[in-house]
């Protein structure tokens, strides 16, 4: 299942100058997840080079969009060539230079002149949402440097923006725009050394600067972060051709990644539960290293008349990638820090009990983690007849998590007369998988000529080794503790308990790897029709079934009896998540939930918050995602003056693993605390259970062209929450939040955006080029759409001001707005 968007649908389309903009539109994929696949699944490259972030499995680094080619976007059926992936592989092919210069210069602006207004009897009334300003000037030239020889490909991008949040900052009248600078050079060299070797070099460098990360109606300017995000990366390739019949090619790729998120004072982060808003600072520094090699090759073999006709292809590859993370913490006059837990009462003064306040603590370290992967594969394309094709495929790859030496400069720590030591002396590896994967698939032609396929796919992917599945058994990481803090009767404010200055204790000193743990894996079965209706225009119709095992998290072993756990489920499956025989440091209690008027459970803690966490990564039963889906498209290529591709996903994602950024990370609260269980599963937030899409362009008289983007996606699953001390409960581990009723219950109102885009092109004389005007108009209808609506039942928020109660809006949609823009190529 592939989508290609070539330069000239690029260039056109009225879009957001980011490749997620364009990746969104393939049919399935909505905030970036694919078929019920989760953010990290994806694989990001740039001619065929890996460039995801090694580290969090998502995409890495910037680049301008006027450097693409070619963007293709594969769904599903992946050949056995594509490892670490299962979603989707997004390939950006980058334009080259030819015998003659070409090139061009373009520039986007809008600002906050040129958009409307849709806030309008909502809480945000008077506000302003959508951009202060956004501009985007870049040019391009490439060429020959040797004729037949030699050539060159050169872009420079620089995006500009400042837009506004709704209700951000809270503590200020006026709004303050968020600022983004990202400035992307890029240039290529492709020589053709011989008739029969060409090697192609290729640099790309973006920033992403702000000072306003984080941003949101709970924030104020203060408790955002600074951020800056410089990535280089370089990429060679050389392709032989040996013969007409086979050709073989060897990549490699370095990414050098760097993320700074600074604090912009030295106060600690201060929460008050009850509003639910931050005040201080963000708390802590967070500056990371990343670094990814990759070396591939591969080759192609044409055979005939050997049982039919085939294409053989096999290959190899080899990744390397390191990171490092420095972590810097804000503590408070009392040397604790950075996370203050300070929830006030309704007239405003501080909460002070047994749970309340409290401090989280945190030291400072820099760690260290590596990673290697050594794949390969083989498949092949077989027609034994004409109108049959099997696509027979297997990989197999070694993924190794590796822990250096480091953390000499650290203290161990003892609680409870126990000592965590985060040095790490020795260098071992938590994680060794290997895995073989088997890609098959087949392509009837039903009708005999070429007009009617019938397809058909089974295909096994097993997750990429990204960093963030093996960094919590790094000793050399977090330890932290609570600190408890009571009123001071001669200020009267909070200051340090001595009799609780430490406990909630967990150091990742004291984690480890389950010794049985598998690499999670996913299995797709896929079966489609497609059929040409007309010369220039197909109709296709899909089923697709996956189902995703084996998924990681970490396990409390210290909170939960995992061993009965697991002999439980055989008996009782999800519920035995629940069973209070398995859960060694909760109990369940009960309050009436008035939105209902029936009895809810919570768990309360029953060691008063001594016993520490110690944790386990491991497969634990019930750890796992479902996922069925109907795909339905038709497109039509261009000609007549026009082209356009429609698309229909009806598609059910469920299970307990999420597949958003933060519920994917194999690091969740699932099972170390059964408040995270209650009513956990069901559908996931990023389904949209049914999604329409449209694109189109008309190439109309006098260099006039007309396209536009429309979509109608039902809106993202939410369900109702309740919390603890709203409903009379004092737990000992303080205020929780639970699902009242089952994940994803209701949905927030369809999506239904339109996008266009006017654009008129002149000629100019003497053949020196074209010049063209546009105008991009995004929500044209300025449409009011909740993105966001408040999910507790039980209390209510304030935003702008003003009270928020249950399924009331917290955000939506950007007004219309106009963008202008012009370009000039030759």
């Amino acid at each position: 299942m592939t989508a290609s968007l070539t330069k000239e649908i690029l260039q056109s389309l009225p879009a957001a100058r980011n490749l997620g903009a364009f990746f969104n539109m393939a049919p399935g994929v909505t905030s970036s997840t694919v078929h019920g696949s989760s953010e990290r699944d994806n694989t990001y490259n740039i001619d065929g080079v890996n460039v995801t972030d090694p580290v969090t499995g998502t995409q890495a680094g910037n680049f301008g969009m006027d450097i693409m080619e070619e963007l293709s976007i594969q769904t599903g059926g992946l050949p056995a060539e594509y490892g670490s992936v299962r979603g989707g592989v997004v390939n950006v092919v980058t334009r080259s230079g030819g015998n003659r210069f070409s090139g061009g210069a373009s520039f986007y602006f809008r600002n906050k002149h040129m958009q409307s207004t849709n806030t309008k009897g909502t809480i945000f009334e008077g506000q302003t949402g959508g951009f202060d300003y956004d501009y985007e000037p870049t040019v391009s030239l490439g060429g020959p440097i040797i004729k037949e020889k030699i050539w060159f490909f050169t872009n420079f991008t620089l995006q500009k923006t400042q837009e506004f949040v709704l209700g951000y900052p809270y503590d200020q009248q006026n709004q303050v725009p968020l600022d983004y600078k990202r400035p992307m050079p890029f240039a290529k060299v492709t020589i053709q050394a011989t008739k029969k070797d060409r090697i192609v070099l290729s640099f790309n460098y973006s920033d992403y600067a702000r000072h306003h990360r984080g941003a949101s109606a709970y924030q104020t300017v203060d408790t955002t972060w600074n951020q800056t995000t410089p990535i280089y990366t370089y990429n060679f390739q050389l392709t032989h051709f040996f013969n007409p019949n086979l050709y073989m090619n060897f990549k490699a790729g370095f990414m050098n990644y760097h993320l700074n998120l600074t604090a912009k004072n030295d106060q600690v982060s201060i929460y008050d539960s009850r509003t639910y808003r931050y005040s201080g600072s963000y708390g802590y520094d967070d500056i990371y290293g990343r670094n990814r090699f990759q070396a591939l090759t591969d080759a192609t073999y044409f055979l005939d008349e050997w049982f039919g006709r085939h294409e053989f292809k096999a290959g190899a590859e080899f990744e390397y990638s390191w990171d490092s993370r420095y972590r810097r913490h804000n503590h408070d006059q009392y040397g604790y820090g950075p996370f203050f837990y300070l929830p006030t009462l309704a007239d405003g003064s501080i909460r002070y009990d047994s749970t309340y306040p409290y401090m989280v603590n945190y030291q400072d370290f820099t760690r260290k983690d590596r990673k290697m992967v050594i794949g390969a594969f083989i498949q092949d394309s077989w027609s034994p007849i004409s109108w049959m094709t099997f696509n027979i495929g297997f990989r197999f790859d070694h993924q190794e998590g590796i822990i250096p030496v480091q953390g000499q400069e650290r203290e161990p720590v003892t609680y409870q007369g126990k000592t965590y030591d985060p040095r790490v002396n020795e260098a071992f590896k938590p994680l060794i998988w290997n895995t073989l994967a088997p890609r098959l698939g087949a392509s009837f032609d039903l009708t005999r000529d070429g007009k009617t396929a019938f397809k058909v796919s089974f295909c096994r992917y097993y997750i990429a080794n990204i960093m963030q599945w093996f960094v919590t058994v790094n000793p050399n990481s977090f330890i932290s503790w609570r600190v408890h803090y009571i009123k001071d009767p001669s200020t009267g404010l909070p200051i340090p308990d001595p009799n609780k200055l430490m406990y909630s204790f967990s150091a990742t000193a004291g984690s480890q790897m389950d010794p049985n743990l598998k690499s999670p894996y996913l299995d797709e079965f896929t079966v489609g029709i497609e059929r040409e209706i007309l010369a220039d225009t197909r109709l296709g119709l899909r089923y697709i079934h996956k189902w995703d095992r084996n998924l990681m998290e970490d396990v409390n072993l210290n909170a939960l009896d995992y061993e009965l756990y697991k002999t439980l489920y055989k008996e009782k499956g999800y519920d035995a998540i629940l069973d209070p025989t398995v859960w060694k440091i909760y109990a369940p209690v009960t309050a009436l939930d008035p939105f209902t008027n029936t009895n809810v459970t919570f768990w309360n803690r029953t060691d008063g918050m001594t016993t520490p966490s110690l944790e386990m990564a491991s497969n634990p039963p019930g750890a796992k995602r479902d996922y069925d889906g109907v795909e339905v498209t038709l497109t039509k290529r261009f000609s007549h003056r026009w082209s356009g591709s429609l698309s229909y996903v009806w598609q059910k994602s469920r299970g307990l693993i999420g597949t958003d950024f933060d519920d994917s990370w194999s690091g969740q609260a699932y099972f170390d605390n059964p408040n995270s269980h209650i009513n956990a599963l069901g559908n996931f937030g990023y389904e949209r259970r049914n999604q329409f899409k449209a694109q189109a362009m008309w190439q109309g008289p006098w260099g006039i062209m007309i396209s536009c983007y429309y979509r109608a996606l039902d809106g993202q699953r939410y369900a109702r929450q309740v919390r603890s001390q709203d409903l009379g409960l004092s737990l000992v581990q303080g205020n929780t939040t639970i699902y009242a009723e089952p994940r994803g219950k209701r949905s927030l109102p369809w999506l239904t955006i339109m996008d266009l885009r006017i654009e008129k092109t002149f000629n100019l004389p003497r053949h020196l080029g074209q010049f063209g005007v546009f105008c991009n108009i995004f929500n044209a209808t300025n449409v009011a759409i909740p993105t966001g609506v408040y999910t507790v039942s039980s209390t209510y928020t304030t935003i702008s001001g003003k009270r928020v109660q249950f399924g009331e809006l917290t955000s939506l949609t950007d007004p219309r707005v106009f963008q202008l823009g012009a370009r000039y190529s030759f």
